[in-house]
């Protein structure tokens, strides 16, 4: 399975840092190349296979967080799909607010999706049921995320290709994607521009991007629970002038947003 993931992501996948081919290697401890990676063409970096999760970071990459933050994330983690449910309730329960988002998605029979922070894949059986067939691919910077994520789409019997890597710093070729999108958490992002313009680089032309996330009023209300946070404002200024139909729509009740723009052709 391992040997014919890596064949199917060869054609999509690239060095995240320079851009460049990626090369699937044997075994060779001499190297110190573990087994099941694959090798940048030019800047000789490597990147090793978990599972069935590529990981484009290193231990000293991952954010660092507090042992109260990290402890909050492990339970999370565990917790996330009914601690969604929960949080979506203001919104008008969850599926009403998901579908607010993945509707707006411009998906055809055997499109290459992309979801720039899968969490644990909660999108994927939403998308599958009403779209069919397609090649999903999806990436979170936290291994728990993606392990929980790993979990579901077996439970699920579905598929996505997933990887470890940053939504600022993404591992794909560039015009690679029918579908980029992005649903919560977006506001967290230190370097958000970067992300969007790395959306908009693997994104193929005509392709509208989406992105979701919540509004200032959702901010107030989780800072009851979480302390006090940073303002938020969507990240309309950040769209670059080349892009066509951009639009941002207040969703959710008023507690969220979603940004759509396209590629030009």
């Amino acid at each position: 399975m391992v040997a014919a993931m890596k064949n199917f992501d060869a054609s999509f996948i690239c060095c995240p840092v320079c851009k460049n081919d990626l090369n699937p290697v044997d075994r060779n401890p001499m190297a110190g190349i573990d087994s099941n990676a694959y090798a940048c063409s030019q800047c000789n970096r490597s990147y090793k296979v978990s599972g069935e999760i590529i990981q484009f970071l290193e231990a000293h990459e991952i954010a660092k967080f507090s042992f109260r933050m990290n402890l909050m994330r492990r339970i999370y983690a565990g917790i996330y799909t009914p601690a969604t449910r929960i949080m979506f309730l203001p919104c008008g329960g969850e599926m009403k607010a998901r579908h607010e988002v993945l509707d707006l998605l411009e998906i055809q029979d055997g499109a290459s999706v992309l979801e720039t922070g899968i969490g644990c894949g909660d999108n994927i059986p939403i998308l599958k049921h009403r779209y069919g067939a397609g090649i999903y691919f999806g990436l979170d910077n936290q291994q728990r995320m993606l392990q929980k994520c790993t979990s579901n789409l077996k439970k699920w019997n579905l598929e996505a290709r997933l990887h470890l890597a940053h939504a600022e710093l993404l591992p794909y070729r560039e015009n690679m994607f029918d579908v980029v999108f992005h649903l919560g958490a977006f506001n967290l992002f230190r370097k958000k521009k970067q992300a969007m313009d790395e959306m908009i680089r693997v994104a193929k032309p005509g392709t509208r991007v989406v992105i979701a996330d919540e509004t200032e009023k959702a901010s107030k209300l989780y800072s009851i629970f979480l302390g006090k946070q940073e303002p938020v404002i969507p990240p309309v200024d950040l769209v670059p002038e080349t892009m066509l139909e951009k639009r941002l729509d207040i969703i959710w009740n008023s507690y969220g947003y979603v940004l759509t723009f396209r590629k030009p052709v």
